[in-house]
């Protein structure tokens, strides 16, 4: 266990053995954690905050009360009976049809939504709708103090419920958020066969219909992204962690997630001394590192085979952080790749 020394939030968010002691699953008699946590004090506002992105992850699961079961079944039968007479008209279909819908509409009640092809939601629990016709930005303010800005053609569905338990939207098109941190109540977004949940955060997710692909990327704090799929799941195992600059694609056709780098970093205290970076035959692990520190993105290369590399330069804020990183690596003959939302570098050390 000493790689837990090494741990980052999102880390012990996917480490399933911390999962089940957040989520009160593992045995009374199991007090590896507490013992951990004691032994480690320095970890204890790390653990906290994972802590929370877990509790955050939950689905609550609701009682379906019958009358609305068979209200809903009804309802389906209606909209239906009239292009599938003949088919219902036999006995042995309509029992069977009516097995699966009552199945199919106790999910659907449980988690509020059913996702289609085109990539709508059909929504059961009543909804207000604000939508953008506009060539301008659209910003709206949610009962809870987020801001939603839409895009042009973008559509935001807020649930009558919003920030009773949870605070659950849909989006249909392309939107900022700036949320409200709110560490009871996780903010969650469905938009494009994929789930985002924060608890107070900036990100941008775009959900377009007519798109392969669905992005969700990150400007501050942390965000969660999983597939709609999963939500029966309460474990999420397939679950990312993005932090600033960091930005999840789901490839809709494939259905698969992809981690990487947004299309330009920011700094993420543009103005602070970290911000500088003037540099005077300075070793580059610590210019790497200062950079890593400066925009949040995490660079790993090998110190001891960079030692005896320095690099004499001076950045301006306007040069993106790949310029920077190119001029970096071809001081020292090196190359970058992008992986999983880190930059790696590859070297052969300097003589």
């Amino acid at each position: 266990m000493n790689k837990l020394e090494k741990y980052q939030i999102e880390d012990f968010v996917q480490d399933l053995y911390f999962r089940k002691w957040v989520l009160k699953k593992l045995s009374s008699k199991d007090c590896f954690w507490e013992n951990w946590l004691e032994q480690h004090p320095n970890k204890k506002m790390l653990l906290e905050e994972a802590k929370s992105l877990v509790i955050a992850s939950q689905i609550e699961e609701k009682t379906i009360p019958t009358q609305q079961i068979q209200q809903g079944i009804q309802a389906i039968l209606n909209r239906t009976e009239s292009k599938q007479q003949r088919l219902f008209e036999q006995t042995w279909f309509k029992i069977a049809a009516s097995i699966v819908l009552i199945m199919a509409f106790t999910f659907l009640y449980q988690k509020s939504f059913f996702s289609v092809p085109n990539g709508e939601y059909l929504v059961l629990s009543k909804t207000t709708e604000t939508e953008n016709n506009s060539l301008q930005p659209l910003s709206t303010k949610l009962s809870d103090g987020s801001v939603v800005t839409l895009k042009k053609g973008s559509k935001l569905q807020v649930s009558t419920d919003f920030g009773v338990q949870t605070r659950t939207v849909f989006l249909t098109g392309e939107a900022f958020f700036e949320v409200q941190k709110d560490p009871q109540r996780p903010f969650i977004v469905y938009a494009g066969g994929i789930v985002t949940k924060v608890l107070g955060t900036s990100f941008t997710i775009r959900a377009y219909k007519d798109e392969t692909k669905t992005l969700v990327a990150v400007r501050t704090g942390r965000v969660t992204v999983y597939q709609q799929a999963g939500t029966n799941d309460i474990e999420h195992l397939g679950q990312m962690l993005l932090v600033p600059n960091q930005q999840v694609v789901f490839e809709k056709t494939e259905e698969k997630l992809v981690k990487t780098l947004v299309e330009k970093p920011i700094l993420l205290f543009p103005n602070s001394e970290n911000s500088q970076f003037e540099y005077d035959e300075t070793p580059i692990s610590k210019v790497l590192t200062q950079i890593e520190e400066a925009y949040g993105v995490k660079i790993t290369f090998d110190a001891d085979l960079l030692a005896h590399c320095n690099l004499t330069a001076v950045f301006q804020n306007q040069e993106t952080l790949y310029e920077k990183i190119e001029v970096i690596c071809e001081t020292i003959q090196a190359r970058y790749e992008v992986v999983d939302g880190q930059i790696v570098i590859y070297a052969k050390g300097c003589k």
